[in-house]
């Protein structure tokens, strides 16, 4: 019950909720840590998922041209083999800390009200979600206004 009321604030509006998951290597990581002071895309994803994927890539340039002023992605993947998560990342060529959530071990699509794909979400510096599935456009405008 309380994660399914926790689900229900991730909403624009509401608060992205707080996980620590490990990258390819196993070192665990808190997103909060992460993401502390800065605007953030919490971009999950999966190898399996074309759009997800494709999606992701197209955030590259404005990653690189917002990462210096306080704008930061971290990706989550949900997968069954981490090698194919690795290939992807590779392939894909993501700048971004990647984690991995194997075998929905820490529950997060659930925890976020996902079904099956990926959704990315947009959190300002105080945890509050701007945006969900932003497309690059979307993105960069308010990146614009709150990067000023």
């Amino acid at each position: 019950m309380k994660l399914w009321r926790a689900s229900q604030s991730v909403k624009v509006g509401g608060n992205y909720i707080d996980f620590t998951a490990p990258d390819l290597d196993g070192n665990d990581h808190t997103l909060s840590e992460k993401i502390e002071g800065k605007v953030a895309l919490i971009d999950f994803w999966a190898s399996w998922c074309g759009p997800c994927r494709r999606l992701s890539k197209s955030m590259i340039p404005v990653y690189e041209k917002y990462k210096d002023r306080g704008f930061t992605i971290v990706g989550v993947a949900r997968e069954r083999d981490a090698e194919a998560m690795r290939k992807a990342v590779e392939h894909d060529k993501y700048p971004w800390l990647n984690l991995i959530e194997l075998n929905d071990r820490i529950k997060l699509w659930n925890n976020y009200g996902m079904r099956g794909g990926g959704n990315k979400f947009l959190v300002d510096r105080d945890g509050t979600i701007l945006a969900i599935d932003p497309k690059p456009e979307k993105l960069e405008a308010i990146l614009k206004e709150k990067l000023k």
